[in-house]
């Protein structure tokens, strides 16, 4: 039970790092999904604009840019959730170090 906890607990850590970082960082991946083998779509942040590239064996090829309007609320929402989730994770782990 214990180690399926840590296991969520780090999913959701890694995936918080990512939604936490496009804030901080220049260039950030702000989702990828993979269509398939080797063919991936990628929502990429550069400064204040979003783009959506494809990778694949033959490169990156630029698709098209996503207005920040349909981007920024998606990041607002998996914040709020990584936080909720943070929340839940840490009240479970305070529940363990009560117990004698």
């Amino acid at each position: 039970m214990l180690l399926v906890g840590l296991t969520y607990a780090v999913r959701m850590l890694n995936r918080g790092r990512i939604v936490a970082a496009t804030g901080k960082r220049l260039v950030t991946v702000v989702e990828s999904t993979f269509l398939a083998q080797n063919v991936t779509l990628h929502v990429v942040k550069v400064g204040d604009r979003y783009y959506l590239v494809g990778g694949g064996s033959a490169g990156v090829t630029h698709i098209a840019d996503v207005p920040g309007d349909v981007v920024d609320p998606y990041i607002e929402t998996q914040r709020k959730a990584l936080g909720e989730q943070r929340d839940a994770v840490l009240r479970l782990l305070q529940r363990f170090r009560k117990q004698p």
